[in-house]
């Protein structure tokens, strides 16, 4: 089985082993890539293989310090709810 990207008119078809597809411009089907009519659909370019995702890569841990958040402190007196410079 192979990924491939349709993109085609809808349609639909039920393959030789019985499975039933329906097929969507712009998206992606998974397809066995020994069917003949999988082939025809590749060489009319209505299929398009979808190539595997490659692997994320892994996080560096460097030495850089953590991120630190500031917040701010009110002094007493705003914090009590007097005015200051009195």
């Amino acid at each position: 089985m192979a990924k491939y990207l349709y993109s085609g008119p809808m349609s639909a078809a039920t393959l030789d082993d019985g499975t039933d597809v329906i097929l969507f411009p712009g998206r992606e089907v998974t397809l066995p890539a020994e069917n003949a009519w999988v082939k025809t659909l590749v060489a009319q370019k209505y299929l398009t293989p979808v190539a595997a995702p490659k692997a994320a890569p892994a996080p560096s841990r460097s030495s850089a310090p953590a991120a630190t958040t500031k917040t701010k402190t009110e002094s007493p007196a705003s914090a009590s709810g007097e005015k200051e410079g009195k």
